[in-house]
């Protein structure tokens, strides 16, 4: 370092005495020539000081630069340790050792994973089917076949805490006694499970969870999970045209490619295999296994989505009138299909797909064109959707979607309150037998 100090000096001076000839080269006292020489004496003598020097520099740098670095590792490393060792300390408090585990306590843990069907066996099941009842007896209890309120509760104990009743009107009528229970219609009825597990699987259902998560969370068999989420789809399909869109109404159509899979609406096995080549260009029909799904979405969020055969003006129209009241604002695009709506009294305008006109103010139907993806993200998890059964799928979205900004429980409960008001023998029934593509058709499939 004190070399390197010497060397810096010395340079200093030579730089002076360098300067002091450049500027003043006459005030030396000697000739031309031997002023030129001891300039270039003094240029060679600087110029290696200068590269000495700068070499010194680097050096030292270089050395304090290591010493730096070896001094940071160092404590690097003495941190490192001493948080191995807090950590240790830490796990040691927090983790008992695996050893200290008794045979005793893992056997118990075993048996409340297995002894519990899982959080519903928490559930009280007198307070579920208190729930029923409550939801099936809103504004008292009355005769599902006459709808007489004047009825007599005949056994208490029928199947606590369910119980029988008796309807004096339908008694009288028919000249014997007739009774029904709490269950008589209800899509329990006949049910040997618990109230419970239905409101459970009614949560899961909401939940988006296919039947094979209900199953393993039910512990029931699978067959028996797909009966249960048959007959939620079916409930919500046969009732869910309750309400009008007003105000301003978009109208598009997508295509879903679904076919024919299994034994999907009791179809033959034997029939020929599906084409799974490239598809024909163009708008998609039920044969074409690009199922056409008509759109109706409303600028405050109801949402009606109908699968159909084809897409034509006869086969939409009865949809658009029953669903859509006159005089609504309605958006579509250039298709011509929807030219009918004026002659309706429906205020129809149209953006220009083809000529790169997405939206033209309050006009454009980009709220139900970003449905679609939506849609096809919910049936992409079945890995391939039978046409048959399209409609019940897209059911269960629409349901879903309808009340996305409501918890878990209260789709639970617009879903029971669905059920209790539905046909549940009906539906019970076609579920049992196979019948449920009577249930869903397909608008238009006749006509093709």
């Amino acid at each position: 370092m004190v070399r390197t100090t010497y060397r810096i000096v010395y340079l200093i001076v030579l730089t002076v005495v360098l300067v002091h000839l450049l500027i003043y080269p006459i005030g030396c006292g000697v000739g031309f020539r031997e002023e030129r020489l001891s300039m270039a004496l003094l240029t060679a003598l600087h110029v290696r000081e200068v590269v000495v020097t700068s070499r010194a520099l680097w050096k030292t740098g270089r050395r304090q630069w290591q010493l730096w670095r070896k001094r940071r590792q160092a404590r690097r490393t003495k941190s490192k340790v001493k948080l191995k060792k807090d950590l240790v300390n830490l796990a040691a408090q927090m983790f008992p050792d695996p050893e200290a585990w008794s045979w005793a306590e893992e056997i118990a843990l075993a048996g409340i994973k297995v002894g519990l069907r899982g959080l519903f066996s928490l559930m009280s099941e007198s307070a579920c089917a208190d729930l029923f009842l409550r939801m099936r007896w809103v504004l008292g209890v009355k005769c599902p076949l006459c709808g007489c309120e004047d009825v007599k509760c005949k056994d208490p104990h029928y199947r606590p805490p369910y119980r029988r009743w008796k309807c004096p009107d339908c008694s009288l009528k028919q000249g014997r006694e007739v009774t029904f229970t709490d269950l008589h219609g209800s899509f329990m009825e006949g049910s040997h499970l618990e109230c419970r597990l239905w409101l459970w699987a009614m949560m899961l259902y909401v939940s988006g969870d296919s039947a094979e998560n209900i199953a393993k969370e039910l512990r029931v068999n699978r067959k028996t999970a797909q009966r249960m989420v048959r007959l939620f789809q079916l409930t919500y399909f046969s009732m869910r045209f309750r309400v009008m869109l007003k105000g301003q109404v978009e109208f598009d159509e997508a295509y879903v490619i679904a076919g024919l899979k299994g034994h999907a609406g009791g179809l033959s096995l034997e029939r020929p295999a599906r084409k799974r080549g490239l598809k024909k260009p163009g708008r998609g029909t039920w044969d074409s296994d690009k199922v056409p799904v008509l759109g109706l979405v409303d600028r405050q969020g109801n949402v009606y989505l109908i699968p159909m055969a084809n897409v034509r003006s006869e086969t939409i129209r009865p949809f658009i009138e029953r669903l859509v009241a006159r005089g609504t604002q309605v958006y579509t695009d250039e298709y011509n299909i929807y030219l009918f709506l004026r002659r309706l009294g429906y205020q129809h305008e149209t953006v220009n797909h083809s000529r790169k006109e997405y939206a033209r103010g309050e006009v454009h139907v980009n709220t139900v064109e970003g449905l679609w993806n939506l849609l096809r993200k919910h049936l992409y998890v079945h890995h391939g959707v039978s046409k048959v059964y399209l409609p019940l799928y897209v059911a269960r979205f629409e349901f879903i979607h309808n009340r996305r900004s409501q918890t878990s429980w209260s789709k639970m409960v617009d879903l029971l309150q669905l059920d209790v008001h539905a046909d549940g023998r009906q539906l019970r029934k076609a579920v049992r037998e196979g019948q449920v593509k009577g249930l869903c058709p397909i608008p238009g499939l006749e006509a093709a």
